[in-house]
């Protein structure tokens, strides 16, 4: 931004966050009065292969965070609470600055370059709140986008590069992006605190995080050995990926479930859990995920737009694999339906109740996209599009999985240690192996497998 300064003087108030924005800065605030790094970030990057227009970049990045009310945000938090601040679309102008003329990065140490730079360039009050950058050479450029965790979800940061290649194209040639409108964030996050408001006692989404619970004795935590020697506090944490099926594979998938009231999402909740009881032993599957709860006008605006729901059903060893799969589908629909209400309020009425029990730290995560269906997946360098978190300390085995137009694919970061590799290696190997064979006809969870480990 040409001038961070301008755009800091010029902004005004604009009420607080989400419940889980909340939450983050909590986080974020106390990491920084110990005086420890933050890696809290989100971002994607992509591949353009042509020559790249830095001074159409700078317009289209001009462009892109002029029309996002969340991308000129930030945020300040004192004795008082927590105040969003914004600043408004004209005092944002993009420029091109070269900080390394001399660095040269591979496939290899790009991505790795890219976090980096987004955790030194963001943070829950930096302005602006999204960093960009490309790596660029003769026959074409590698760019990137990124953000602290506070302003964006996962799924933000995919629409956020398909949007920019639209509006460096329209740039390029002289044309108009035509893009639709996005909602204000703002309005998002009134709607949430009203919504808050209603939650009752007998919600079904209460009752959903309530049964959950219960039956995990807690919130979902790693059903397997991660090497943590019993202890609670949170360790460095590695970035591992692995595909699971190829796309021929996932195809066949759907077509056995085709008519039966059955998804594929729920297919892929069955494979955990059965790799799970084939892995552990353990009977019981127990997660949370991340949902989109974006309204109508929001559908891609940018800012952390989802909510947290559990995941949880048993695995019958002597019912086939179908039957697993109704079983998972119908717990996929409870947690979309549990996600209507925000999961600070859910977990406010519990405690209120006596029903909530200690919580320390994040619970266990999965997250699923279909990113065949997102915007701009038609274009050839937005389908190139990865995406990533910061890499920071984790007890747990996170997965974000992601069905791509060739494959389904899996990332997670995991402690660094060689229990972790080896038992999370068996478990994706455990769903690698009963996805492809449903794929392939078979009617039968999969039986105890060894461990093959993984690369991390």
């Amino acid at each position: 931004m040409r001038s961070p300064d301008r755009a800091r003087l010029g902004s005004s108030p604009s009420g607080a966050g989400t419940f889980l924005q909340s939450d983050h800065l909590a986080t974020a605030v106390a990491a920084r009065l110990r005086g420890e790094p933050h890696r809290a970030i989100i971002g994607s990057l992509t591949r353009f292969d042509e020559p790249l227009d830095a001074e159409a970049m700078a317009q289209a990045l001009t462009d892109f965070v002029r029309r996002h009310e969340e991308l000129r945000a930030h945020y300040v938090v004192d004795e008082s609470g927590i105040t969003r601040v914004v600043a408004p679309p004209d005092s944002v102008e993009m420029i091109t600055t070269v900080p390394d003329p001399d660095l040269i990065l591979d496939d290899a140490s790009v991505g790795e370059y890219a976090a980096q730079r987004i955790t030194s360039l963001t943070d829950f009050d930096s302005v602006p709140a999204m960093a960009f950058g490309a790596a660029a050479g003769e026959r074409g450029f590698t760019f990137y986008v990124g953000a602290d965790h506070v302003h964006g979800d996962g799924y933000s940061v995919w629409l956020a590069l398909a949007e920019i290649v639209a509006l460096y194209r329209a740039r390029v040639h002289g044309e108009s992006a035509d893009l639709p409108s996005v909602g204000k964030y703002a309005d998002f996050i009134r709607a949430e605190a009203m919504s808050a408001g209603s939650v009752a006692a007998d919600d079904d989404s209460v009752h959903t995080w309530r049964t959950a619970l219960r039956a995990k004795g807690g919130v979902p935590t790693s059903p397997l050995d991660l090497g943590l020697d019993g202890g609670t506090a949170a360790v460095p944490a590695v970035r591992a990926r692995r595909d699971l099926i190829d796309a021929a594979d996932a195809t066949r998938i759907d077509e056995r479930l085709a008519g039966t009231g059955q998804t594929f999402t729920g297919c892929l909740y069955a494979a955990m859990a059965s790799a799970q009881f084939a892995v552990t032993g353990d009977r019981l599957f127990c997660t949370t995920t991340a949902l989109a709860t974006r309204p109508p006008g929001h559908e891609r605006t940018q800012g952390w737009l989802c909510n947290f729901a559990p995941i949880c059903f048993e695995v019958d060893p002597d019912a086939d694999f179908v039957s697993l799969i109704g079983a998972a589908t119908d717990a996929v629909r409870h947690a979309r339906s549990a996600a209507a209400a925000p999961v600070g309020a859910v977990l406010g009425v519990l405690a209120q109740a006596g029903e909530l029990p200690p919580i320390t730290g994040s619970p266990q995560m999965v997250t699923y996209i279909d990113h065949r269906r997102l915007p701009g997946v038609e274009d050839p360098t937005v389908r190139t599009t990865v995406g990533f978190p910061g890499v920071g300390k984790t007890k747990n085995a996170n997965l974000w999985v992601s069905r791509m137009t060739d494959c389904v694919t899996v990332e997670t970061q995991i402690p660094d240690n060689e229990t972790a590799r080896r038992n999370v290696g068996a478990y994706l190997d455990a769903i690698a192996e009963i996805l492809h064979d449903f794929a392939a006809g078979a009617e039968r969870s999969a039986q105890p497998t060894g461990s093959t480990g993984m690369t991390a």
